[in-house]
């Protein structure tokens, strides 16, 4: 009996340790891509404004936007007309590191004061071109480019970010007693390269 349990043992630590490295073995490779990339994406822009929106209507029940998206090159790919219960908008972001002081953002979520973060509404579908995100999208791409694009998209959407170095997120915000997005007025979510997020408005 007891030689039955230390075999079970011995498999099921074998099984882990497999499950271990095949994890490891995993993120290294994926490390490599991201190395070779480096040089690869210095076309990228400093700056980018994967999205834009505006406010139509806004009342203390719920509010009504038009929110659109944009590749690398600003160019329009997708708009849609949303409403929301709540009166204040959250916009999340999920943020990879490339190399020092270059990182890249992808779209998550909206959510607002009246909806939690965990029920918001998911933003992948808006910008998903067959599994590549359509808001990396560029005339510099290469083959290495898309691919790597579309397999860290692709973990992001299956919430398999554990599998992803250095990833992290961040949110900006409308806080209505600070300074509220305005009925009419268009606003623009700025990338930095750097990793910060703002929302500004579009003059």
């Amino acid at each position: 009996m007891k030689g039955k349990i230390l075999i079970i043992i011995l498999i099921i630590g074998a099984i882990a340790a497999a499950a271990y490295y095949g994890f490891d073995y995993l993120t290294k490779q994926q490390e490599k891509k991201i190395v070779k990339l480096e040089d690869k994406v210095e076309f990228l822009k400093r700056e980018t404004v994967p999205m834009r929106f505006k406010i139509l209507e806004k009342d203390t029940d719920q509010i009504t936007f038009v929110i659109k998206f944009y590749d690398q090159d600003t160019v329009e790919f997708y708009a849609d007309t949303l409403t929301l219960p709540g009166q204040e908008l959250s916009f999340d972001f999920n943020i990879v590191p490339i190399k020092k002081d270059l990182k890249i953002a992808f779209p998550t979520k909206i959510f607002t004061n009246k909806i939690p973060a965990k029920n918001g509404i998911v933003l992948f579908k808006y910008y998903d071109d067959h599994g590549f995100p359509q808001t990396m999208s560029t005339n510099g791409a290469d083959e290495e480019y898309i691919n790597l694009m579309t397999e860290l998209f692709g973990k992001i959407k299956n919430g398999r970010t554990e599998d992803i170095k250095g990833i992290y997120g961040s949110m900006v915000q409308d806080i209505a007693k600070l300074n509220e997005f305005q009925v009419n007025h268009i606003y623009k979510i700025v990338i930095h390269t750097k990793g910060g997020i703002e929302v500004t408005e579009d003059i």
